[in-house]
């Protein structure tokens, strides 16, 4: 008992250690970001939660309402080619069994269904599409359209022409997705374990930023 006692607590104190080492060179490397990334004034248009992580890394208010949310790639596309069109109408809510992309929700948890127009905006993070709406329409007021930077993830029935015409829109832009050689101009890797030998990115915020250079993204 008190071998397998003194094994435990050596193990945990060694994990804990591990934990404290990771937690150091994670704050470390942001500090070092933070610097490097003079901007304090862009918006993140993003298919998903990508955009409120990066705003919560540098320590910045929300300045785009792409925040706790996710787009499938068709919509976040057609977004993307006429955003102050789609910013400037009403967000109306459609009962998720309604949504356009129900086949593809089967194993997805439930949430509000935005609908501009033609597309369709999941609000994963809210609870009701009253607190979705009401953080869109307030959010969506502080889009600065001077310094906006689109991002998409190669997820959420992203195809390669939804790629290809992501990479041509002469906007500045990124794609995040996990191959290892990039084929778009703007494609960059993510590395995470979850997503690899996997044809889309399942996840491209849960090691954030991972080896993405934020710097580059952000300042180039």
């Amino acid at each position: 008992m008190t071998g397998r006692y003194t094994r435990r607590k050596i193990k945990k104190f060694f994990e804990n250690s591990k934990n404290k080492i990771k937690a150091f060179f994670h704050e470390l490397r942001r500090k070092y970001v933070k610097k490097r990334v003079k901007s304090r004034d862009f918006t993140i248009i993003s298919n998903n939660c990508w955009a409120g992580k990066v705003y919560q890394y540098l320590d910045m208010p929300y300045l785009s309402p792409t925040v706790g949310l996710y787009f499938f790639a068709p919509d976040f596309l057609k977004f993307c080619k006429n955003l102050k069109y789609y910013l400037s109408l009403d967000l109306k809510f459609v009962p998720w069994e309604e949504s356009k992309w129900q086949p593809h929700l089967a194993d997805r948890r439930v949430c509000p269904v935005g609908k501009l127009d033609d597309i369709e905006i999941f609000f994963l993070h809210y609870k009701t599409p009253e607190e979705a709406k009401e953080k869109w329409e307030r959010r969506k007021q502080r889009v600065n359209y001077d310094k906006v930077i689109f991002k998409m993830s190669k997820m959420n029935l992203c195809d390669e022409f939804v790629l290809k015409e992501f990479d041509e829109l002469p906007v500045k832009k990124v794609i995040i997705s996990n191959r290892k050689k990039p084929v778009y101009k703007s494609e960059v890797y993510y590395y995470s374990s979850i997503n690899e030998g996997l044809i889309e990115l399942v996840n491209d915020t849960d090691q954030f930023p991972s080896n993405l250079n934020l710097v580059y993204i952000l300042e180039k």
